[in-house]
């Protein structure tokens, strides 16, 4: 399972997108709104042995790495959206493709256009498939290649998708990534029942999965049972979120219902822990 991480850092809850309490959310908030903050804070995680940060490539990660002189793994989510923009995401990539030309440095944008030589917009626009590439290509440019671990694709495009039954794009996309960067090729989902069983009819692997799992069966779709089962049946490497659902049952338990159950990772969120180092020390043992 090379290229599969055991424990990442998750992020997401530092641009609104977290079950947790609105106080809760609120006060990650604020602890982070400094860059020096989260780089402690993400120094201490990769202290703690974590695999990596899964995060969006957005300003506030790029503040804090550059507040380090070390290294923090990235797994990069993607497309990068607040969760402003995640409510008002509509199906396609071309106004995000151009969103992120708008902030890309000269050697980004140079590379991304020599790949849309390719698949120019004028052939394939609306071919998520063929123009997919592009985007990762603009959005990743600003870590360096050292950093970036894994990519891994945001649940409003896995389950767009995934609703439309396209094996060719999910295949296309974990080549892509292995090809280009070395790194692994992820799947962020919220219905992770089905996604699995998708992934096992149609034989393919990504390198990791991520998707709710946790005591209570919040976001656990289509069914508690059907999450459950495929995870007993499934070769691909599940990485756990939503752990805690929402701050009903502690870290702990969470974390031991996800292993009890074929979870190959686990992924808390920032929103979920209090002290990163000691309480990511303790899952990297269990």
């Amino acid at each position: 399972m090379s290229g599969s991480p055991r424990l990442l850092l998750a992020t997401r809850s530092l641009v609104g997108v977290s079950l947790a309490t609105r106080d809760r959310l609120l006060d990650v908030v604020a602890r982070y709104r400094e860059p020096e903050s989260l780089a402690v804070t993400l120094s201490k995680a990769v202290g703690a042995g974590v695999d990596g940060v899964l995060a969006s490539p957005l300003p506030v990660l790029f503040a804090a790495v550059a507040e380090l002189k070390q290294t923090v793994p990235i797994y990069a989510l993607l497309p990068a959206l607040t969760e402003h923009e995640r409510n008002d995401f509509e199906p396609g990539v071309e106004g995000l493709i151009e969103r992120a030309r708008g902030s890309a440095g000269l050697l980004a944008r140079l590379r991304a256009g020599w790949s849309g030589l390719a698949r120019p917009a004028a052939l394939y626009r609306g071919d998520l498939a063929r123009r997919l590439p592009l985007l990762i290509e603009l959005e990743v440019a600003r870590l360096s290649p050292r950093a970036l671990k894994g990519v891994v694709l945001d649940a409003c495009l896995t389950d767009l998708v995934l609703a439309a039954g396209k094996r060719a794009f999910f295949d296309s996309y974990c080549r892509f990534v292995r090809r280009r960067f070395g790194a692994a090729a992820g799947l962020e989902t919220h219905n992770l029942g089905l996604l699995l069983a998708r992934l096992r009819e149609w034989d393919l692997r990504p390198d990791l999965v991520v998707g709710p799992l946790n005591p209570c069966g919040l976001m656990m779709k289509p069914s508690v049972a059907e999450v459950l089962d495929e995870l007993k049946r499934t070769d691909v490497p599940v990485v756990a979120k939503e752990l805690r659902a929402g701050g009903v049952v502690s870290l702990v338990r969470g974390a031991e219902f996800a292993r009890s159950h074929g979870a190959y990772g686990l992924a808390p969120d920032l929103a979920e822990v209090e002290d990163v180092g000691t309480e990511l020390r303790a899952l990297g043992k269990g």
